[in-house]
């Protein structure tokens, strides 16, 4: 156990004489990788900055609108943030900004930053200088506001104009439905009297019956056998004539909800055109600003993204230390390696 102690410290020894022999060595590889990594951040490298917006976002279920009430087909936040990175958004993007960049390219300096439990996030995205990346990200929120809006606008407008269609299409059949039903009630009606005449005994009305007597100069008892005819109102004919009134203002009430499917149908149709051609070549002056506008205030931006006002890479000092680690580890290798082909 001694002997195996002493060769352990031997060992030890050796290797702590080897580092100490080598030490200048050791130190040209620190030096070395620390030029490489000086070189490589303040030459090679260039510098990016990041710039950020907040914002706040709140999707409910549903919105009401003049047309009806419009579902939004998603309750996830980030279907709604994730157009962000849409080919669309980018494209035009890279285009007003006439930068050198691919689609792809563009979107890995994108990130998105969303709150899971609140309605925060922000979008933050990269760039060469902090001016250039301030304006990028400006440029870049304004087609993704852009896009967001058009995309819900277009689909409340498809979705109302198949509710149009279908609603238009049951008002119709009711109207056919009320305008039989009234011409077979019209009909009947004209074999209905508003009067029906009764045969009743005198003395069922005494008045009438003290009357008679008086004027005959007989007892009222002389009447009781007597008949006479009297003129009531038909309960029928009533009826009647107030379920034809109500028939009428029916049939009356379903021809102005046709009429104003018919004026919905003619404005949605004109403005899912103008969407359309504003979506393929960039024409707005035919569109109307507040119709169907379902996602207004519900995804709100900062005024202004932040400034950055230093740059996230390179990491100088970062890369500096890490260089220098490695430089001594080979080193201390290559010293090793040395000692041990120099003793064998």
């Amino acid at each position: 156990m001694e002997d195996k102690n002493y060769e352990d410290e031997i060992s030890l020894k050796e290797l702590i004489m080897a580092l100490v022999k080598n030490w200048k060595l050791i130190t040209i590889f620190v030096v070395v990788a620390a030029v490489l990594a000086l070189g490589y951040v303040f030459i090679i490298a260039d510098e990016v900055y990041e710039s950020s917006i907040d914002g706040m976002i709140s999707i409910p279920e549903t919105t009401t609108t003049r047309y009806g009430s419009y579902t939004f087909p998603s309750a996830n936040k980030m279907d709604y943030l994730n157009v962000i990175l849409s080919d669309s958004v980018i494209q035009k993007t890279i285009q007003e900004l006439e930068l050198d960049s691919t689609v792809v390219g563009f979107r890995n300096s994108i990130k998105i930053t969303a709150d899971e439990k609140l309605n925060r996030f922000s979008f933050s995205l990269s760039g060469p200088t902090p001016e250039e990346t301030q304006n990028r990200i400006n440029i870049l929120t304004k087609h993704y506001v852009d896009e967001i809006v058009t995309m819900y606008k277009e689909s409340a407008l498809s979705y109302f104009i198949r509710e149009n269609h279908v609603q238009s299409k049951q008002l119709e059949e009711i109207l056919l439905n009320q305008e039989a039903k009234l011409k077979a009630l019209e009909e009947e009606f004209k074999n209905v009297s508003p009067v029906i005449t009764l045969q009743k005994l005198v003395t069922s009305n005494p008045v009438y019956a003290a009357e008679l007597s008086r004027s005959r100069g007989i007892r009222i008892e002389d009447l009781t056998d007597e008949m006479m005819l009297e003129e009531v109102v038909n309960e029928n004919y009533l009826i009647f004539e107030g379920t034809i009134i109500e028939l009428r203002k029916a049939i009356q009430d379903t021809k102005l909800e046709i009429e104003k499917n018919s004026r919905h149908s003619i404005e949605l149709r004109s403005e899912q055109s103008a969407v359309q051609n504003y979506i393929l070549n960039g024409d707005d002056s035919k569109l109307t600003p507040d119709m169907l506008n379902v996602m207004e205030s519900k995804i709100q931006l900062a005024a202004h993204p932040s400034y950055p006002e230093s740059p996230i890479a390179p990491r100088k000092a970062l890369t500096l230390a890490i260089a220098m680690v490695l430089g001594g580890m080979l080193g201390v290798f290559v010293a090793f390696f040395k000692e041990y082909w120099k003793n064998n």
